[in-house]
């Protein structure tokens, strides 16, 4: 008799007939086959389960698994707890082969589980024996209160055991059709047998606390079988009682299968409203949206009914949900309960709600404008003028493909590598199947006109790259946005046409405000598509691609919403998104608050939704609301009504929301809450609003009145994060008039600076800086950055370095070796590097990572820095400099430190914003900088441009050019030299190298004034001659145009401006840029030609910087004369760099977007990095797996980025053979993946010749042109 004869004992019949156990012999060969792996850990595990599971003897095999725990019998089995990724084991490949052939047996036993009689003993005790098995190596344990044996076989059989492509795929595991026995009717079954609480299995079911996020979904086959909808019914009393045992987890996946059901929805709606008004924010924003399935007369009842007897966040939540539903209803329901409410809170959320509807009804009598017209796109077909451009691009891409395909053969050729490409050849050979017909079949299709076959067909990937090539066809006369969308219907759908390049090319080329949402949502209809793209264009978050509302005038935009309001709604959390063919995508709540802010007014139906985000907690969607908000004629006084809300953050927002409002008629309002206020941060609030609403506070900033606040605030327990601030390091400071400041009010601002989190500070700190003195201003300022950044920057000892060093190199080491002398030879090479380094140079490297680590973040404190708005600039500037320099990856501490000292209006500080803004190897710190830039010029009513004149700093020097040091009695001057270096001067006008020894009578405070004031004057002095030069070239690349009487007011009269701009060429321009004549300043103020003749500029004249690129050969040959005759060094070159010879448009006919006539220039890519580096070029962002393959420099005033590229290189940077390729120019508007190559002729002529003369330099310094370049690289 055969081993499962005999441990079947009764089981006779056929293969699919049950015995008396439950099982059939077929299943018991599964079961058998299934723990055959286990053989590895020991010989008789695989006789001993078998029979465990078939009659329960052998139960030592139990005991016999955890103790074969070191042979790993849970990876042999395929890790049955997992509930993430299919089983893998890349160490270990006949291991991972072993389990996934185990895994596919118990897959195949689930799938023939009974459903009508299943062999509960069988299964608990499969249970039971992977979970002796794995141990607890791979269980993950979604947090129901189950035993873990029930837990690891739910696990294999819902997830785990599925096929491991598709184990990650929810989509793919269709539980009810593949395993339909596995739901919560067998998980009660296996419960109660067990003795334990059937009803458990709903827990089960819905619980997710004990799992990551990313793996809710793994067990959604038990959540959504139509069983669980069934069992809720039968078992009423459970369901009612599930979400008191569920972590909010659990309750979102229930709201969820809940209201997508509208059955099960109406069955237990009172369920479903206590859901809706859970204390948890996910669970009810998971909810609410499927409230609109329950009827609104029900709605209301059971809103009231929860209104009239929930606990105090049931009656708030019930509130806020009434205020959404239109009608008297509501409100009145609302009136009722403010009449017995005896809660502050949910009397406040009364409040909020009667106030929301109020002004939904008010709203109700505001009607939109009419909008524009639209007309409709026309159709008109291409002729066979397109399927000969077609032809033509399917020739020449034959052609570049041919070339790639047999380079493609030379590097494998070439390569060390065992792997050969043939990506390059498979595409090649693929378009040599297309034929002229093919171009045709795409015509038709374009056209509308073709049949399914040719739809088909044009879904071919190589009749794709021929249609799109070039983007020739797009820019054909006839071609039109009704060809773009049945092409990208047929050949592109799974995207929107939103995403696609080709559509935003075509709209860059239509006139201002002649594209229409509407227009578009005709055309999908009309092309037989839905019109969930066009909303998507404004209601989803594009991180890669423009929004709808930011390149469509608001006219063209909000009318398709107003014909369409259903999106808004869904945008809003009002209602549950539909079912949609295709790609599922959820609106974004941020863009649809964008949007609502572009229509004329908010529409009653969404304003009390609005405002409930306008004042509430979450900051998230706060601002875009308020936006949205702001052009209701009486939001000011439904604002004043949330300085009475209960909690402090509605108290805040609703202040600095008036404020920003600009709303003078609150201040009585805010006046009377201040009176009553006693927490800090809103007070402090409070009086910034009445500041900036230009009520006179000075009466509250009286000195005993802030020391008694400061004393009372510091007795309260101080923020835990700002224990490494020195309080007592505070300077002693002094009032305006003079008199002491008591150190605790100076101590009290740090501490609420920091409780108030806002590092750009506020109306009332700038109040409370302007009341001390200057030195004290800057005194504070200058030790709250130090202590900031000296706390932000700790890195561990010497000492403890090399400790580590020695806990951890040769652990290193030997693992290096290791890993080499294992590798297969044909994967050596990635391990050769580590391999070869000595122990000296493991142990450096380890040294060098530990002292690297950061101890510890004052991110947390950033509100302090709202001190350092007055800290010295060039202490500022030297400090952010080198901070930047050494630390550039902490970009929220830049950008919080930015914030903070852009208020003070410092010149200096400024010049280094606008630097910042123009150029920075940090993203987001760039924008960060452009924002406070703006900033500032908005408060003073300039462009930036005008601000960048106006605050050029003078490092002390007067109208003259003079610095007078009072040096006790005596004089001394600084004077610039010829260099531009700072001259010392005594007061006999003799050069002397250094300020004297003091002498005896000079007073001390004079000689200490006088000698900063010289040591600041140079640093200053430094600094500003390195900005400005910067920004003057800048303005030469990007054509800026100075009106002459500004030029002459702030740079030509500017005493270090005006020293730099003489060693220039200017031209004159007429009004219409005519250039007139060139000229330079001189040192006596005149302005020169060539010839020296003085130049009398025309009233009406306008200037910019002269360039070779601009004037004749002639008169740059004769300036460069010039300033060799005078032996001026110019400031840098103007008349010697000179524009490419290039043509703008191909032999094609389309724009030339690069200059490659240094490609296959040869070097290594260390020099390269050098090279680029000395030009002010940036290491490009590198992409996927750290490879780059560009270096840039942003011309942000143009909005051009200037990008060369080489064959690239990874990071970290190895230094390996490279070589130059191309010269391109890049849109710095174009975001995500869009085509940003700029046309040459779009390029400022004058920053394509100096870009190009960058690109020469790069290519002197490489070896030279080398034909086989491309073989020798190693990408």
């Amino acid at each position: 008799m055969g081993f499962l004869d005999k441990i079947l004992g009764a089981v006779t019949g056929s293969a699919g007939t049950a015995a008396a156990n439950g099982l059939t012999r077929e299943q018991a060969q599964l079961l058998k086959q299934a723990f055959e792996p286990l053989e590895k850990a020991g010989k008789e595990l695989p006789q001993k389960g078998a029979a465990f599971l078939v009659d329960g003897t052998q139960e030592t095999v139990l005991l016999d698994l955890q103790a074969a725990k070191s042979f790993e019998p849970g990876q042999l089995l395929g890790a049955p707890g997992r509930l993430r990724w299919g089983f893998s084991n890349y160490q270990n490949k006949a291991l991972e082969k072993i389990g996934n052939q185990s895994l596919e047996q118990r897959g195949r036993f689930y799938a023939s589980v009974d459903a009508s009689a299943p062999a509960l003993d069988v299964l608990v005790r499969l249970g039971k024996l992977l979970a002796a098995a794995d141990g607890g190596q791979s269980l993950e344990h979604p947090g129901a209160p189950v035993p873990d044996w029930l837990q690891y076989l739910i696990n294999d059989a819902v997830f785990a055991s599925f096929n491991k492509s598709s184990s990650s795929n929810a989509a793919e595991r269709d539980l009810a059709k593949q395993r339909p026995a596995w739901n919560v009717h067998l998980i009660a079954a296996l419960l109660a047998h067990e003795g334990l609480d059937p009803h458990i299995a709903l827990q089960e079911v819905f619980e997710r606390k004990g799992l990551d996020s990313w793996y809710h979904d793994r067990l959604d086959g038990l959540v959504e079988a139509p069983a669980v909808a069934d069992y809720m019914r039968s078992q009423r009393d459970a369901t009612e009682a599930l979400p008191a045992k569920l972590s909010a987890a659990g309750r979102v996946l229930l709201a969820r299968r809940i209201g997508k059901d509208k059955a099960l929805l109406n069955d237990f709606a009172p369920l479903f409203l206590r859901l809706a008004i859970d204390g948890s924010k996910t669970v009810r924003a998971e909810a609410t949206p499927h409230l609109e399935g329950i009827a609104e007369a029900q709605r209301l009842e059971l809103l009231g009914q929860l209104l009239k007897d929930g606990d105090t966040t049931q009656r708030t939540q019930a509130a806020e949900l009434l205020a959404r539903l239109p009608g008297d209803a509501a409100r009145a329901l609302l009136d009722v309960a403010a009449g017995t409410e005896t809660s502050k809170a949910v009397q406040q959320a009364i409040r909020s709600a009667m106030s929301r509807l109020d002004a939904a009804g008010d709203a109700g009598e505001l009607e939109l404008p009419e909008p524009p017209a639209w007309q409709p796109f026309e159709d008109i077909p291409l002729g066979e003028e397109a399927v000969q451009l077609l032809i033509a691009n399917r020739i020449e891409l034959l052609e570049k493909n041919r070339v790639a395909a047999e380079a493609e053969i030379e590097e494998n050729k070439a390569s060390k590598q065992t792997y050969r490409y043939k990506w390059r050849q498979d595409n090649y050979a693929a378009h040599k199947k297309l034929t002229d017909e093919d171009m045709r079949v795409a015509v038709r299709v374009l056209n509308g006109q073709g049949s399914k076959n040719d739809q088909n067909r044009a879904k071919n990937g190589q009749l794709q790259q021929v249609v799109g090539f070039g983007n020739r066809l797009q820019s054909m006369p006839g071609f039109g946005m009704p060809h773009l969308i049945r092409w990208l219907a047929v050949s592109r759908h799974w995207t929107s046409f939103w995403f696609d390049d080709g559509f935003h090319k075509w709209l860059g080329r239509q006139p201002v405000g002649s594209v229409d949402l509407r227009a578009l949502a005709e055309l999908l209809k009309r092309s037989g598509m839905p019109i969930d793209d066009v909303a998507h264009t404004a209601l989803f978050q594009y991180w890669n691609q423009a929004s709808a509302v930011d390149v469509l005038p608001a006219d063209r935009v909000w009318p398709f919403f107003a014909e369409h309001p259903e999106y808004i709604d869904e945008g809003l959390g009002l209602v549950a998104p539909p079912k949609r063919e295709g790609r599922q995508t959820q609106l974004d709540l941020n863009a649809t608050l964008r949007t609502l802010a572009v229509f004329p007014t908010v529409q009653a139906r969404w304003l009390p939704r609005v405002m409930e985000l306008a004042l509430g907690e979450g900051k998230t969607h706060r601002a875009a609301a308020q936006k949205a908000l702001s052009m209701l004629p009486d939001i000011g006084r439904r604002v004043v009504e949330s300085l009475g809300a209960t909690k402090s953050e509605v108290r805040i927002e609703a202040a600095n929301w008036l404020a920003e409002l600009k709303y003078a008629e609150a201040v009585p309002a805010i006046t009377k809450a201040l009176e009553k206020e006693t927490r800090e941060t809103v007070r402090a609030a409070y009086l910034t609003a009445l500041e900036a609403l230009g009520d006179d506070i000075s009466a509250r900033l009286a000195p005993a009145i802030l020391l008694a606040e400061a004393k009372k605030g510091l007795k309260a327990k101080p923020p835990a994060g700002l224990a490494w601030f020195s309080l007592d390091a505070l300077p002693a400071c002094r009032w305006l008039d003079g008199s002491p400041v008591e150190p605790e009010i100076v101590r009290w601002w740090v501490v609420l600076a920091c409780k108030l989190k806002e590092p750009g500070g506020n109306a009332l700190f700038t109040r409370y800086l302007g009341l001390l003195d200057a030195a004290g201003r800057q005194a504070v300022g200058s030790l709250v950055l130090r202590q900031f950044i000296a706390h932000d920057t700790r890195h561990p000892t010497l000492d403890e370095g090399i400790a580590h060093a020695n806990a951890h190199a040769p652990q290193r080491y030997q693992g290096n070796q290791q890993r080499y002398q294992n590798a297969k030879a044909e994967h050596k090479q990635y391990y050769e590097a580590d391999f070869q380094k000595t122990q000296e140079q493991v142990f450096e490297e380890c040294k060098r990572e530990k002292m690297s680590e950061y101890l510890g973040s004052a991110i947390g404190e950033k509100g302090t820095l709202a001190l350092t708005a007055y800290a010295p600039g060039h202490e500022v500037v030297t400090l952010l400099q080198q901070y930047m320099r050494d630390h550039y990856q902490r970009r929220s501490q830049i950008e919080a430190m930015l914030e903070g000292v852009a208020p003070g209006n410092d010149p200096v500080v400024i010049q280094l914003l606008l630097g910042i803004s123009r150029r920075y190897r940090t993203a987001s710190v760039q924008e960060k900088a452009r924002a406070l830039v703006q900033q500032i010029a908005d408060r003073n009513g300039w462009t930036q441009d005008q601000l960048a004149d106006r605050t050029i700093p003078t490092a002390g020097l007067d109208d003259t050019g003079k610095l007078e040091l009072a040096y006790g009695d005596r004089i001394f001057t600084v004077v610039l030299d010829a260099a531009m270096k700072p001259e010392l001067r005594n007061p006999e006008g003799k050069v002397v190298k250094a300020l004297p020894e003091p002498r005896q009578n000079d007073d001390p405070v004079l000689i200490k004034d006088a000698k900063a004031q010289f040591s600041t004057s140079k640093k200053e002095l430094k600094q500003v001659i390195d900005l400005q030069s910067a920004r003057l070239f800048e303005a030469m690349c990007t054509g800026r145009i100075w009106p002459q009487a500004e030029w002459r007011e702030y740079l030509h009269r500017h005493p270090i401006a005006g020293r730099l701009i003489q060693r220039l060429v200017w031209l004159e321009l007429d009004a219409e840029g005519a250039v007139r004549g060139s000229f330079r300043p001189t040192e006596d103020g005149s302005l020169i030609d060539t010839q020296d003749d003085e130049v009398e500029l025309a009233a009406d004249s306008q200037l910019r910087l002269g360039h070779a690129s601009l004037v004749d050969e002639g008169t740059a040959a004769a300036w460069n004369r010039h300033f060799k005759d005078y032996k001026l060094v110019p400031l840098f070159a103007q008349m010697t760099r000179k524009p490419p010879a290039v043509a703008f448009i191909d032999d094609k006919g389309q724009p030339v977007s690069e200059i490659n006539d240094r490609l296959g220039w040869i070097s290594d890519t260390f020099t390269l990095r050098g090279s680029f580096a000395k030009l002010g070029y940036q290491r490009a962002q590198a992409e996927d797996g750290g490879f780059f393959y560009q270096y840039t420099k942003e011309f942000s005033s143009a909005g051009v980025r200037v990008a060369i590229e080489f064959s690239g290189n990874t990071l970290p940077e190895e230094n390996v053979p490279a070589a130059l390729k191309t010269l391109g120019f890049e849109d710095m508007k174009t975001r995500g993946y869009s085509d940003r190559a700029l046309p040459l002729s779009s390029v400022p002529p004058v920053l394509l010749a100096e870009a190009y003369a960058d690109y020469l330099a790069i290519a002197q310094a490489c070896a030279g042109f080398d034909a086989g370049w491309e073989k020798k690289m190693p990408w």
